[in-house]
Parts: C-alpha cells; sequence; structure tokens
C-alpha cells in the first residue's frame, strides 16, 4: 500500500474517527522518558516545566510529536512498568515552580532553588533524594497553607475521579505499613470498619496525596493544551500489565488470575522464559463489567495525551501465562489455548480500547508475532513499531527491508527504551552493522565506531520511507551532533531483566534551554527530520 492510498484506507477502517481527530499527514517524533529532560533550573528530574519547553524544542525543530514512558505512581521505586497504581502520576513529576502553595512562601521558594542547583547537578537522577526532598516541601507547603477554599477544589475533583477512592487509601497504608506489599497486610484491612477506622486517623495524610493528584492532574492537563496549541501531539504509554502490588489489584482481584503471572517463552534470547512477575486478566470477568476498569483507565490517560503506545500489543491476542510460584517462563502456556481464537480475543479487546478514548494507538508488536495480530491491526487501522536494526526478511535472503518498503501504518524508529542505543548495537554486533553498512552503499569495512555521518545519514533513510510516523530517542538526535560525552552504554535508558543502578536513571546531559539557543543544530535538525 502507497502512502497516497492511506487516507481513503482509514476512512473505512476501525480507527477511522481517532484519524480524523489527527490527519493523516506523516510525522517526526522523539520518544524521551520525562524523567531525563533536564532544563535549567529543574530539580535533579524532568517534570512538566520541562515537557513545555521540550515542546518549545520540538517546535523549532518540525516536530510535532513527544512520546514519553509511562508517568504512574512508583512509590519508592524507580521502574516506570511496575506502578502502584494504573492511574495516579508520580509526585516525582511536579514542577515545583508551578505550584501555588510553594511560590506563596519565600522561604520555600529559596529552598526550591538551593535543593534544586543542588540536585541538578547529579548526571544522573537519584531518585531518594529527588522524591523526599519534594515531599518535603510540598508536605510543608501543603500544612501550612491549606484553606477551605482549597479542600473544596480537592472534593469536587476527588468526586469526579472514584479512582482516588482506593489509591488514596492504598498509598496511605502503604506508607504506614513501610511499603511492603498489601498481601502481607491486606488482612488487616479487610473490612469496612478497619478501613473507614484508617480513614479517620490517616485524614491528614490522605488530603496531602489528595492534594498532590490535583496538581499533577492540573500540571499535566495544562502541558498538554501547551503543546497542542503549537501543533504537538503528546503519546503516552499504557503498559498492558499492571502490578502485582498495586491499588488496583488490591481493591479489583477479581479481575485478575492471582493464581498466575505473565512472561515470554523459552526463546533463543532467554533458555528459561521470561517470568515479569504480573498478573495477568480474568479477561472474562472484565467483560461482564463492560470492561469498565480498562475503560476508566483509557479515560484518565487521555486528559493528558492524545496518542498512546499499547504495550506488548501481542498479549491482547494470547499471552504467556505462568502458574504463580514458578522462577522461570519455562512451565507456562497460551491463554487463550486455542490459537483459532487469538484474532478474534485481540480484535474485541482493540475494539474495546478504541471505543473507551478518542486517543489514536500505536501498537509495540516487537518479537514473536503471530500473523493474525499484525493483519489485525493492519486492518483495523493501528499502526506497528519498526526498529530499523531488526526489520529483516526473516523469511528470505534475511536482507535489510528499506523503509521506503515499510508498511505506511507503523512507527519507525532507531532504537527503544529497552535497547541499546544505535552506536551501542553498532559497536556491539561487527556482523551485523558490516551488512548495514553496505545496505547504504559504503563499501569496505565497517569502522569499529558509529561515524556521525553515518548516523545522520541512518535518520534520514527513515525519514525519506513511508512509514506514518517517525519518532526517535532523544539520544539518537544528539549523538551525531556531539552532545553525548561517554561510551554509548551511559545513554541507555534500561537493560530488560537486570537489576541495577543506572536503569532508568539517565538524564540529557544538555539541557533543553541549551538546545533551543543553539540556532545552528536546530537549522541542521530541521532539514533532516523534514518528511515527504
Amino acid at each position: 500500500m502507497s502512502h497516497e492510498h492511506i487516507p481513503d484506507y482509514l476512512a473505512h477502517a476501525t480507527s477511522r474517527e481517532h484519524w480524523l481527530n489527527y490527519g493523516s499527514k506523516r510525522r517526526f517524533g522523539v520518544c524521551v522518558p520525562l524523567s531525563a529532560l533536564r532544563t535549567n533550573g529543574d530539580f535533579g528530574i524532568g517534570d512538566t516545566g520541562g515537557l513545555k519547553r521540550m515542546v518549545d524544542w520540538c517546535n523549532t525543530i518540525g516536530a510535532s510529536v513527544i512520546q514519553v514512558l509511562p508517568i504512574y505512581d512508583m512509590g519508592l521505586d524507580a521502574v516506570p512498568y511496575s506502578a502502584l497504581s494504573a492511574f495516579a502520576i508520580d509526585p516525582v513529576y511536579m514542577n515545583l515552580s508551578d505550584v501555588g502553595l510553594v511560590l506563596a512562601d519565600e522561604a520555600l521558594v529559596q529552598r526550591v532553588g538551593a535543593s534544586g542547583d543542588r540536585l541538578n547537578d547529579a548526571q544522573h537522577i537519584d531518585y531518594q533524594k529527588v522524591r523526599g526532598e519534594k515531599l518535603a516541601i510540598l508536605e510543608q507547603a501543603f500544612g501550612q497553607s491549606k484553606s477551605a477554599e482549597l479542600m473544596a477544589k480537592l472534593t469536587v475533583f476527588r468526586q469526579s475521579n472514584p479512582w482516588l477512592e482506593d489509591y488514596l487509601v492504598y498509598r496511605c497504608i502503604k506508607e504506614v505499613e513501610g511499603f511492603r506489599s498489601w498481601e502481607d497486610w491486606g488482612p488487616r484491612y479487610a473490612t469496612d470498619e478497619a478501613l473507614e477506622r484508617f480513614v479517620s486517623d490517616h485524614q491528614e495524610r490522605i488530603d496531602f496525596h489528595l492534594f498532590l493528584q490535583y496538581e499533577l492532574d492540573r500540571q499535566f492537563q495544562e502541558a498538554k493544551t501547551y503543546a497542542n496549541e503549537r501543533g504537538v501531539l503528546l503519546k503516552g504509554d499504557i503498559p498492558i500489565l499492571v502490578s502485582r502490588d498495586s491499588a488496583d489489584v488490591w481493591r479489583n482481584q477479581q479481575y485478575f488470575r492471582m493464581d498466575t503471572s505473565a512472561g515470554a517463552p523459552p526463546d533463543m534470547y532467554a533458555e528459561d522464559g521470561q517470568n515479569w512477575g504480573f498478573p495477568t486478566y480474568d479477561w472474562d470477568a472484565l467483560a461482564k463489567d463492560d470492561y469498565g476498569w480498562w475503560r476508566n483507565r483509557l479515560a484518565q490517560a487521555q486528559r493528558y495525551f492524545d496518542l498512546y503506545r499499547i504495550d506488548h500489543v501481542v498479549g491482547f491476542f494470547r499471552i504467556w501465562t505462568i502458574p504463580q510460584g514458578e522462577k522461570n517462563g519455562r512451565n507456562g502456556t497460551y491463554v487463550p489455548q486455542d490459537e483459532d481464537v487469538w484474532g478474534q480475543h485481540g480484535h474485541r479487546l482493540l475494539s474495546m480500547m478504541l471505543e473507551s478514548s478518542p486517543m489514536l494507538p500505536l501498537a509495540e508488536d516487537l518479537g514473536t508475532i503471530p500473523h493474525v495480530c499484525r493483519n489485525t491491526l493492519r486492518d483495523m487501522g493501528i499502526c506497528g513499531l519498526k526498529v530499523q536494526r531488526w526489520e529483516k526478511r526473516w523469511e528470505g535472503d534475511g536482507t535489510f527491508v528499506h523503509p521506503r518498503d515499510f508498511h505506511p501504518l507503523s512507527l519507525s524508529t532507531l532504537s527503544t527504551h529497552d535497547s541499546e542505543t544505535l552506536s551501542g548495537w553498532w559497536e556491539a554486533y561487527p556482523g551485523e552493522r558490516q551488512q548495514l553498512w553496505e545496505t547504504l552503499g559504503r563499501g569496505g569495512p565497517s569502522p569499529a565506531t558509529l561515524p556521525p555521518d553515518f548516523h545522520v545519514e541512518l535518520i534520514r533513510w527513515l525519514c525519506q520511507g513511508r512509514s506514518m510516523f517517525v519518532v526517535l530517542m532523544l539520544q539518537e538526535l544528539l549523538e551525531p551532533f556531539g552532545f553525548l560525552p561517554g561510551q554509548p552504554s551511559d545513554h541507555r535508558i534500561n537493560v530488560p531483566g537486570t537489576v541495577n543502578s543506572l536503569n532508568w536513571t539517565w538524564r540529557c546531559p544538555v539541557t533543553t534551554d541549551e538546545l533551543l539557543d543553539n540556532e545552528p543544530l536546530c537549522r541542521q535538525l530541521k532539514e533532516l527530520v523534514t518528511l515527504a
């Protein structure tokens, strides 16, 4: 299918109303964890203020999409895909300079400045220090300045967001219980009387967390408005699974198969398979309630985003399901087990998601994907994902696929938050890089390190392809122009299946303000990422 035929095709697709909201022109975008943004005067981590500055920069270089990773409350953790809630935003992303109760106190303003300067010097995000200092400042501001007028606004906000009832109590119990899993303390709060007593005893803390969500909701909605007014769309991330230790599972166990966990079967990358530890869904139970929990989840996300990434979309067709207690992914099975119903199962769930929100979904369909999954996505008008290094004629001669041969209903990119950066891949796989080197017409042996001009050529190669979206990690735009010092591994976001001190802690080494002020860079990028 050529790009010229896309408008006619989408006019008859299941997702046609969603495409009407944004049009069928090709778009270039930037993907970056919100936490990684660095601006002048921030607080050691990216926040909604930094997001607005990124909007300004994207506007300058001609990008019209910003993709972020999940923004949900991680508790004491730093893993965005293992949150305490599928609804609540993590207070670590609060822009303290945009909180009225903080600005009203000169001593707190000075503290924000001093703490921000100290935390901003760090090369990596120190979540413990950032979170602790932010919450301390916000707690002081709320405790000394809350008013009847504010409490009235919080009450209205709470009444219009029913998910808060479970989250607020859960979040406060977690604090009291030292953040142990609800499976350790759940029986003590199993009755309405016990919960009412807890709420009565901890009302001040519950009000504080309500205030945090109220402010975060306002800031993120304002960021979305700011972006849209400048022609930029914000793309969120909806993890398919939720943490077992979350408010959602604690209060909605009927929707989850608590005797199982999701994962992946053994393959060439993991001989024992993978066990992610997240419970799978009881789709029949969800269907009986018309998928209300899922619909509410998407309705909440649309307050902040125009587009969203469907994480692990194949899991909506069939998911590797492992008995609870297994250490790895060997002893699992696909659910549904009958391969003949996978297409119908996925179509039904994706249709529900389209019905539930005007956000345009873009699917992450990496890995071993049955043909029925990608065929269904295309039939419904939902873009899949093309990571250039993995797009080969696997069932043919093994050569790289040219971006002009990508299906137009796709988002193409050079790397992801879970992969090496392009330069990291280049150094790790000499045989693969040689093949890519020759594919683009270069002769002789490929150099051991990725040449900046070849990096730029690869970006242009993608942009001259057919994908509806080209969205690159921020690192891929900065590295060929000399903005990423050190080794490629220094700029990787996450290494899946590992626990280390660097995962999710990357901070952009250059501020967005500096990028905006660099007119030569902006001109070069604008020329480079212009899509036909």
